[in-house]
């Protein structure tokens, strides 16, 4: 994310309108809450010991979100990629 909002040739605000992330080791999500913010169709990731704190700091800040976030995994699940997730068929943010 800090690579794409570095980048000279995007408009900060813009690059991340409609685009699809996919965060892995999210913690507390605060990275993948600021991704939806600006626009992005984010999925934030973590252990399954911080599915409930990234599920309340997204539900605490979903008034500013204008993509979409949502919380997944956890140590007995497989995160499952579909087409759900990205909405032109690929990943934009790792």
């Amino acid at each position: 994310m800090a690579a794409t909002l570095e980048s000279p040739l995007e408009d900060p605000l813009r690059s991340f309108v409609r685009r699809s992330v996919l965060e892995l080791g999210s913690g507390t999500g605060a990275v993948g809450l600021m991704a939806a913010t600006l626009g992005a169709d984010v999925v934030v990731t973590d252990l399954e010991e911080l599915q409930d704190l990234l599920k309340m700091n997204i539900n605490m800040n979903k008034h500013l979100v204008t993509g979409s976030v949502q919380a997944k995994g956890g140590r007995n699940r497989r995160l499952s990629f579909s087409t759900r997730l990205h909405t032109d068929g690929r990943l934009h943010i790792l």
